[in-house]
């Protein structure tokens, strides 16, 4: 079950592709007598990505480093290019031109986190309002970093890791397994939510993650920034509140059927009586609600209801196998059991919902408005076992 949702930051909380853009190309049409194609440009600028990234240098510092790998305003020959033997690069204009590209920057950033949706931020209170933990994985340079920081975004993460300040970038194994220390759970417990770029959602599987596609921002991208293709392979969330079904889907099979075999089974497992198969199987047939959890065809969780059509609701059985507990899904079985309950209502009616708890377990209970009995107003639950033994013993 999923306690923590992690997400990616650009091109699925915030969007580059909005207000004033400033990528590669735009930085290089506003350097004056720059000397090289805009492919040598980008080569240079990505040669200084991972070190921008992994907070080696600041954005201002890696662009000055670009600058210098080119030579920009060094002495050029009769043909425009940098002549080797003469001055490099002129450390002046690339003052001038890390100033000016910086501040560009900060306006088109100015224009991202300005215009974060209002879905975006619904969403992290709706996912922080169900009890999930919220968790940020952002590959991100100084400046960005310093926007996502002061954005309203970012007290809603639980835990954080920007690359900038961690200095480890996705894919990296390390970082979805460091977030996951911090946050107090295990992979197997996270859905991890992005684009798709720097590999990410391949490396959040393999980190035994479930890891969706975040494609609601698509329709604003443009060539050659789209960070990733649209992968078949994973969950395609169309818009921000896909994530909370995403997030609340079982992560067993789950069916309305099992044999008395099983049941019985399921009932030696957690040391509760047995039946005989006959009558457990009238039982089963005769359930108004029966949800069982299974893993790899297995049955590991058990929830069943009687209803006598009326106004009487009695919850049978809540059976969660002893490899199986502590992870949630008695809760997750309640969940459901409750919504069914509530489903049967006709406007209007009330219905009396009766169980009783194992030893012990009442507190559980208590968390879904059970009351215990007995109170100032009502008297003991009280039962009784009869029985007709068998002839012959």
């Amino acid at each position: 079950m999923v306690r923590a949702v992690i997400f990616d930051m650009f091109e699925t909380l915030v969007t580059l592709f909005t207000g004033r853009t400033y990528f590669s190309e735009n930085i290089r049409e506003d350097l004056a007598n720059v000397g090289v194609s805009l492919d040598e440009f980008r080569r240079a600028w990505h040669a200084t990505e991972v070190g921008r990234s992994t907070g080696e240098y600041t954005m201002a510092e890696g662009l000055a480093k670009t600058l210098r790998l080119i030579g920009y305003g060094g002495d050029k020959d009769a043909d425009g290019a940098t002549a080797p033997s003469e001055k490099p690069y002129d450390e002046e204009m690339i003052a001038e031109a890390v100033e000016m590209v910086t501040r560009k920057r900060r306006e088109a950033l100015s224009d991202t986190f300005t215009n974060i949706p209002e879905s975006s931020v619904q969403l992290l209170k709706d996912l922080h309002e169900r009890g999930y933990k919220i968790g940020l994985i952002s590959n991100c340079f100084s400046d960005e970093c310093e926007m996502i920081k002061g954005s309203v975004l970012f007290p809603y993460f639980d835990a954080v890791r920007m690359s900038y300040e961690c200095g480890i970038i996705k894919p990296d194994p390390a970082v979805f397994a460091s977030i996951c220390e911090e946050l107090g759970v295990a992979p197997q417990e996270c859905l991890y939510v992005g684009d798709g770029g720097s590999k990410e959602l391949f490396a959040a599987r393999e980190a035994g993650m479930r890891a969706a596609q975040a494609l609601w921002f698509r329709e604003g991208m443009f060539e050659p920034h789209i960070p990733s293709p649209v992968f078949g392979e994973f969950a395609h969330l169309n818009c921000q509140a896909d994530v909370l079904a995403e997030a609340a889907k079982p992560d067993y099979e789950e069916t309305d059927t099992l044999t008395p075999e099983e049941y019985m089974e399921m009932r030696r497992a957690v040391g509760w009586s047995e039946f005989p198969l006959a009558q457990a199987k009238e039982g089963l047939a005769h359930s108004a609600y029966l949800c069982c959890l299974r893993d790899g065809g297995k049955p590991i969780a058990l929830t069943r209801v009687i209803w006598d059509r009326g106004y009487v609701v009695y919850i049978a059985d809540v059976i969660v196998l002893p490899a199986y507990q502590g992870k949630g899904l008695g809760r997750e079985l309640m969940n459901r059991v409750m919504a069914f309950i509530r489903s049967i209502l006709k406007p209007g009616y009330r219905v009396m919902v009766s169980l009783q708890a194992a030893k012990g377990k009442e507190a559980f209970y208590e968390k879904f408005g059970f009351v215990p009995r007995p109170t100032a107003d009502t008297g003991c639950g009280m039962h009784q076992w009869l029985e007709n033994p068998a002839p012959g013993v």
